[in-house]
């Protein structure tokens, strides 16, 4: 019914449809090396998937897309180092800024939604940490 209301799957997590979202999505990661008989089952995986139904969050969705303009950045480049002004995807350079901040809050033994899976993913990128250090370090060519 939210589907057909809505025209999607994205349902916001604060209401009860959107717990039940949340516990299909937790199970699907479960299936199918689940331990017990879960009620997620293959008739219900296939019915969701003809709704495009989005097995992974918003904020899954959003590191994704995210990586991919980074990865793209990367190829015409030769780089990562989105500036921090990048007219083309300012949204790439804040999202590179808060990945940054993340990573300094980790740090710093402070909460922060950068996991180790996704630092190493950024770091075999090539993914500089400190802006500022890089760019001192290349301009002085300090290794």
């Amino acid at each position: 019914q939210f589907h057909a209301t809505n025209g999607h799957c994205q349902v916001p997590s604060r209401s009860s449809l959107g717990q039940w979202v949340v516990r299909q999505r937790f199970l699907y990661r479960q299936y199918p090396n689940a331990t017990k008989q879960s009620s997620l089952t293959e008739e219900r995986i296939t019915l969701l998937n003809d709704l495009n139904f989005p097995w992974t969050t918003r904020s899954e969705q959003l590191w994704e897309r995210r990586i991919s303009e980074l990865r793209e950045f990367k190829e015409q480049h030769n780089h990562v180092m989105v500036p921090r002004n990048y007219p083309e995807k300012p949204q790439l350079s804040a999202w590179v800024a808060t990945q940054r901040k993340n990573y300094n809050r980790r740090q710093a033994g402070k909460t922060s939604p950068l996991t180790m899976k996704r630092i190493k993913e950024l770091e075999d990128m090539g993914f500089v940490w400190s802006y500022w250090d890089f760019n001192f370090n290349e301009r002085f060519n300090i290794n």
